[in-house]
């Protein structure tokens, strides 16, 4: 299509060269003005393409937008409280140490008594919705910490819910969902 059209440019240019170097007589200048008018009329077709408007409403704008976010990059963690006094950059480790010492200190406050030693590492999973709630997810807890510690992921929701209100993540300003998992080390003997 571009080249159709800097195709009928040059035809046009050449044309009207030629037209305005005959003497200007009448019939000369009305055949200028058809050039001219259907010169523009080719290209006021040949253009339309270009000049399309779409009618689109805020809330479909908002969901498209919504549906481009890489929802797994976020520009802001979740902030506890006493984080939100912290430099960008200390932000996500803030959240980091406030939530795994949280942990500790629940943990240590609870009589746990067992058969045989373990020392194992568990990843909790965390979801922190947009809305600021804390939610534990299913895992499985190895066999031995299941025969040892039967009530540990009680434990561990009492833990979550005794933690700071939290505000959620964001990515480009809106709240999102994330997920983090929470290394706990289990050492009893």
């Amino acid at each position: 299509m571009r080249n159709a059209f800097s195709y009928y440019v040059k035809i046009s240019f050449y044309a009207l060269k030629i037209l305005c170097s005959l003497a200007p007589s009448n019939h000369t200048l009305v055949m200028i003005k058809r050039i001219l008018h259907i010169g523009l009329s080719i290209f006021i077709m040949f253009s339309c393409d270009n000049f399309v408007l779409k009618k689109e409403n805020k809330e479909e704008i908002i969901k498209e937008e919504l549906k481009k976010l890489n929802r797994s990059e976020v520009e802001e963690p979740p902030l506890f409280e006493s984080c939100k006094e912290k430099p960008d950059e200390a932000l996500e480790l803030c959240f980091q140490n406030t939530i795994t010492k949280h942990f500790h200190d629940h943990l240590a406050k609870q009589t746990i008594k067992i058969k045989q030693p373990i020392d194992d590492t568990l990843w909790i999973p965390l979801l922190i919705t947009k809305d600021g709630q804390i939610i534990l997810e299913d895992f499985e807890l190895p066999d031995i910490i299941k025969t040892e510690i039967p009530n540990l992921n009680e434990i561990f929701q009492k833990g979550i819910e005794t933690l700071p209100k939290v505000e959620p993540a964001h990515t480009r300003s809106t709240p999102v969902t994330t997920r983090y998992k929470l290394p706990v080390i289990i050492k009893i003997e």
